[in-house]
């Protein structure tokens, strides 16, 4: 049921900026492309950290070996997909193999991506005859919690809720013409469940909007994935 990958491992050094890593594989130095800009987590000292990493096209057009797709804070162990880039093809394809029935049952559906509506576009819209299913996937990486333990993640920051405050609105509104809405959190690792965060005077309108949503219709998911050198499987999903 999982997507097959063929990732290359390897040791990250440093990152000398926001959009590059450093780090040795097969016992040489090479330059990687860092897909996150912001932010990752807790981290501020890359040395030593394992990763997994897309080697580049030899074909010279690229100033990197690569792109870093995941990292590891305990020896490789375990994996946490940092490449948001990455997220909507492979849901994308795994909604096409039929992975999440009971959010989306896909027997006689076609998926359609990146679909504008009024003035958002939405991830993936799955038809079935005239009904429509919204789905808007939302992936936070500046929070993640990195530390040891059995769960990496605490809840997305007032940041993330904004990016994603018009989407809310936008399925709303679809949510009311007779379809079905969702926002997906989408962890590429064994996330805790998300709870919302306590309302305060910098998120109140925020959480309002999101509340409204969801008392018009707007359903809320979310959706564990576990990325390997090899694979990317559907740990769990849920409703929340």
């Amino acid at each position: 049921m999982g997507i097959p990958l063929n990732l290359h491992i390897g040791e990250l050094t440093n990152r000398p900026n926001r959009f590059i890593f450093e780090g040795i594989a097969d016992g040489k130095m090479q330059r990687w492309h860092c897909p996150v800009t912001g932010k990752i987590g807790l981290v501020d000292d890359f040395r030593g950290i394992p990763c997994l990493f897309t080697p580049a096209a030899n074909d010279g057009k690229r100033t990197t070996q690569g792109t870093v797709e995941a990292i590891s804070i305990n020896c490789g162990i375990d994996w946490i997909g940092i490449n948001q880039n990455r997220i909507n093809g492979w849901i994308e394809h795994l909604l096409r193999k039929n992975a999440f029935p009971a959010m989306i049952d896909m027997e006689g559906c076609s998926v359609h991506h990146e679909v504008k509506i009024d003035d958002s576009r939405i991830d993936l819209v799955v038809k079935n005859g005239e009904k429509c299913i919204f789905l808007e996937l939302k992936t936070p990486i500046h929070d993640l919690l990195l530390l040891p333990g059995d769960h990496f993640s605490r809840p997305p920051s007032n940041t993330f809720f904004d990016r994603g405050l018009r989407h809310f609105q936008t399925l709303a509104r679809l949510a009311q013409t007779g379809n079905r809405a969702i926002v997906a959190l989408c962890f590429m690792y064994d996330a805790i469940p998300f709870s919302m965060p306590e309302r305060n005077k910098w998120n109140a309108k925020i959480i309002d909007i999101i509340n409204e949503a969801n008392a018009l219709g707007v359903e809320n998911w979310q959706l564990n994935l576990k990325i390997s050198p090899s694979s990317l499987d559907v740990t769990s999903y849920r409703k929340r």
